[in-house]
């Protein structure tokens, strides 16, 4: 994703939790918390952070909104897409 791709996705999103899958195929559930812009994060590009995981734009392939999503334990987890 480029920065600004990444900035207006995380605008849109009205969900608290999301799955973050990566260019690689891995994919990350957990709760949406924050956009850093690439000005604000330099030397490092443009990111966002679910739970406390920071995500670049680059690494990002897609953001999917997770409405009816409830963690009991809070904690984020990894599964690969591909699989």
């Amino acid at each position: 994703m480029t920065e600004e791709e990444l900035y207006n996705r995380y605008h849109e999103i009205q969900s608290t939790y999301v799955e973050v899958r990566f260019i690689d195929g891995e994919s990350l559930i957990g709760k949406l918390d924050s956009f850093v812009s690439g000005v604000n994060n330099e030397p490092d590009e443009a990111s966002i952070y679910v739970d406390c995981y920071e995500l670049f734009a680059s690494e990002i392939s897609e953001i999917v909104e997770l409405p009816g999503y409830n963690s009991d334990s809070g904690d984020s987890f990894f599964k690969n897409i591909y699989d």
